[in-house]
């Protein structure tokens, strides 16, 4: 895998924000917000597509996360400014996201907040409103988990903190239990060298601090969200799989039915990791 353009940009507020660049550095700026958790260096292992598409895929670390300061008392739209600010100093004007899982919210906040400076949002098997979290087919572990969130940051940090030990010390035992839930698509997915080796050094730099960010999001994903679906009016395309069992499915429609002219592609069969199968149709949505 190839080395990124990385580094950290400085806040007006005094906060630094990690980034990392893949793809074309001349390409069309295409901002990628990662899951939950996750880092700059969760991506698609497999550089040359956003090459061949010409995009300049510019990963954003969410406070907390890898190199990323923390920021007490953060919102999900308190997001987009950060963003704003991180686009002036990326010299990128026209913003392009695809939001991935827990990144889904963020990319969401940020094309309510940013209104006309958005073009186009790719939701790929993004979380949902905290209703559609509540029910639906998915993992009970999980579904326990938004419902002790949405109490609070508190009530996720004995199990963020032990996930985090996990990630860092025995990474293959981490991939190994998080593996046992995912549906045969999805084992399949995570079974392949590249995807592994990527998610091992994601992981790395996801718990570099500690596993305070990730209860934190988790508990702002499964709170009231402080902004209007309804505001949205960049194209939005959101691609989920019918056997994820990380994010229902009902997410997706939600969503969908909320954010006018949203449009949804639902995969048969396909898990919470379809981005890896169909990044190339994802981008080519993006960018084009």
């Amino acid at each position: 895998m190839a080395r990124a353009l990385e580094g950290v940009l400085s806040l007006s507020d005094g906060r630094r924000l990690g980034w990392a660049q893949y793809g074309d550095p001349a390409g069309r700026p295409v901002l990628a917000f990662h899951g939950l958790p996750g880092s700059r260096r969760q991506r698609h292992p497999d550089e040359s597509i956003a090459v061949e598409m010409r995009a300049r895929m510019l990963h954003l670390e969410r406070p907390g996360f890898g190199i990323s300061d923390p920021a007490p008392g953060r919102t999900l739209s308190g997001w987009a400014r950060d963003v704003a600010e991180a686009c002036g100093l990326l010299g990128v004007e026209a913003i392009r996201i695809a939001g991935v899982s827990g990144g889904g919210p963020y990319a969401l906040a940020c094309a309510a907040a940013l209104g006309h400076r958005v073009e186009r949002v790719a939701l790929i098997s993004g979380v949902g409103p905290p209703e559609a979290m509540r029910s639906g087919g998915y993992s009970p572990f999980v579904r326990l988990g938004f419902a002790l969130a949405s109490h609070g940051a508190w009530t996720m940090r004995p199990f963020a903190a032990a996930a985090g030990a996990m990630a860092r010390r025995l990474p293959e035992r981490y991939f190994e239990l998080l593996g046992a839930g995912l549906n045969a698509s999805d084992r399949r997915v995570f079974a392949r060298p590249d995807v592994r080796a990527m998610f091992k050094e994601d992981m790395s730099e996801a718990f570099a601090r500690s596993g305070a960010a990730m209860a934190e999001e988790l508990a702002l994903a499964a709170s009231p969200w402080n902004f209007q679906l309804a505001a949205i009016r960049a194209p939005l395309c959101a691609w989920h799989g019918t056997e994820d069992r990380i994010v229902p499915v009902r997410a997706a429609d939600a969503i969908a039915a909320r954010v006018p002219g949203a449009e949804l592609r639902i995969a048969a069969g396909e898990g919470h990791f379809l981005v890896f199968e169909r990044w190339r149709e994802i981008l080519g949505w993006l960018v084009r």
